[in-house]
């Protein structure tokens, strides 16, 4: 496994993209939080698809 691999697995585990417009931000970055659900969900705020949708822990 190369060093460039091994950068780009972190990177992927750090990070969320929308499977609709590509946006991509850290867990902890612009995603808009959706409290209209008692789930956990987020969603893109560049075209408003949910991303996570899971039971709150």
């Amino acid at each position: 496994m190369t060093l460039e691999h091994r950068r780009e697995q972190r990177l992927a585990k750090t990070r969320l993209f929308c499977p609709t417009c590509s946006h991509e931000s850290p867990l902890g970055g612009d995603w808009i939080g959706d409290d209209r659900t008692p789930r956990h969900r987020l969603l893109c705020p560049a075209c408003g698809n949910c991303v996570v949708d899971q039971p709150r822990v």
